[in-house]
């Protein structure tokens, strides 16, 4: 087997390792976005809903 050939495929092979770091510390860091924006999501919607009941708490008992 010649030496260039080695080479050549262990630079691929290595290529392709690196191509697929990059992708996964890439993915990681869109999964962390897309949980904090869920999570500011929900506690928007937590504290909207907690302050509506309270309201009408309020409303219906005159507290």
């Amino acid at each position: 087997m010649r030496q260039s050939s080695r080479v050549e495929r262990a630079l691929v092979r290595e290529r392709a390792r690196r191509r697929a770091r990059v992708g996964h510390k890439l993915e990681r860091t869109r999964a962390r976005r897309r949980f904090l924006v869920l999570l500011v999501f929900l506690l928007f919607v937590t504290v909207f809903l907690g302050l509506t009941i309270w309201d009408q708490i309020q409303a219906l008992f005159g507290l």
